[in-house]
């Protein structure tokens, strides 16, 4: 599963003529996100999907830009909580239909 965004006249979204809007990844994050109780950090979702942090970066940003998740930091740790919104719990609707 992967979703294409055309590049918009004028936005700078990278060098490619189209980039990857959603995948994979992003839907087990969603999937995680949603079906865990208490929120988790971005390493224990990491770790949850077995993929580096380098390479899940990519992925978190992208969808807390698309407005599918919220990071909130910690107070007194360098630690982020990531969130599900309700735009991404729609958007899982769709996928589990």
């Amino acid at each position: 599963l992967i979703l294409f965004m055309a590049k918009k006249k004028g936005e700078d979204v990278g060098k490619r003529k189209g980039n990857i809007l959603f995948d994979e990844v992003d839907l087990r994050t969603l999937k995680i996100l949603k079906q865990t109780k208490k929120d988790l950090s971005i390493g224990e979702v990491q770790d949850k999907i077995k993929i580096t942090h380098v390479s899940f970066k990519i992925h978190f940003r992208r969808l807390e830009k698309l407005g599918f998740i919220t990071k909130e930091r910690v107070p007194k740790t360098y630690r982020h909580l990531l969130k599900i919104t309700e735009d991404g719990r729609k958007l899982l609707e769709l996928f589990e239909k």
